[in-house]
């Protein structure tokens, strides 16, 4: 579900380089929030669709999901919801919401991504989770924070993927193809927090960051406990560099809007490695 969100990230982004169809503001306004509302209601019907539709519905519950995966599932809430509230807030700025935008971006972008959790309280195999709501508000707010406050996004949160090796334990909680596992194996994900640090001169933005990344390895359960395997589950931290799209002066429009909406993955550079089995581990280049 993580790259279904992403992807309407992607489309916010890349539908901001449409707003020379619509010269009134006030047009452009209602027709942007049409939009905003179309989009929602039927990505959440697919989404249900294609989710939810192989599962048995109950009734509302809570579940506690606050020790699985360590951690690495709300990671991927944050980065969605910041994502998703940033390039909505692009979207509505481009179509004439003016200083409104960034709220209305911040607050679509948590919305959006915490009405999942209403979908997830009526399924039997998960449960309203409160851990994954105040997630999902954190990343909008570290969004908003940033714009209002240092109108800069000095820390971008993205995420990057390699086949961890470990989804054929475990496919049907891991993944039975490439598309699944996407989705499903946290092993093989990373999430990075970038930083912007470097410009090469004083008159360009700093675009390239020091990025910290946080992934796990050996997880075929989602909770440490129940693995019963000699993998060894633990936790990885990386040390790369990374780029922002958003600072780097390219003149092409259109490849601009793509590279910031696509602005949610890291970078493929060198990275040092760190857990408890490896210890300090180079790797040349790590995506």
């Amino acid at each position: 579900m993580l790259l279904f969100f992403l992807l309407l990230s992607i489309i916010c982004g890349s539908a901001q380089s449409l707003d020379s169809l619509y010269q009134k503001d006030q047009s452009r306004r209602v027709k942007s929030a049409s939009a905003a509302g179309v989009l929602t209601v039927g990505s959440y019907a697919l989404l249900n669709n294609v989710w939810y539709s192989d599962f048995k519905r109950g009734k509302f519950h809570f579940f506690d999901d606050s020790k699985e995966w360590n951690g690495m599932d709300k990671l991927g809430h944050i980065t969605t919801a910041y994502s998703l509230s940033e390039n909505s807030a692009g979207f509505f700025y481009k179509y004439g919401w003016g200083e409104k935008s960034t709220l209305l971006g911040a607050s679509f972008g948590f919305t959006y991504t915490s009405a999942l959790e209403v979908l997830d309280a009526y399924s039997e195999n998960w449960g309203f989770s409160v851990y994954d709501l105040s997630s999902n508000f954190l990343g909008s707010s570290l969004f908003f924070i940033q714009e209002k406050k240092m109108s800069n996004q000095i820390v971008r949160f993205k995420w990057s993927y390699s086949d961890s090796g470990l989804a054929h334990i475990s496919p049907n909680l891991l993944g039975s193809n490439i598309s699944e596992r996407l989705l499903k194996d946290y092993n093989g994900q990373t999430y990075w927090a970038s930083f912007s640090a470097l410009r090469l001169n004083k008159s360009q933005q700093r675009w390239i960051c020091f990025s910290l990344g946080y992934s796990i390895e050996g997880f075929t359960r989602a909770r440490k406990s129940d693995i019963q395997t000699p993998l060894f589950p633990r936790s990885q931290y990386f040390l790369s560099l990374d780029v922002d799209w958003n600072k780097v002066p390219i003149r092409n429009k259109h490849l601009k809007n793509v590279l910031k909406a696509l602005n949610f993955i890291k970078v493929p550079f060198p990275a040092l490695q760190w857990d408890k089995k490896d210890g300090i581990a180079f790797r040349p280049v790590y995506f």
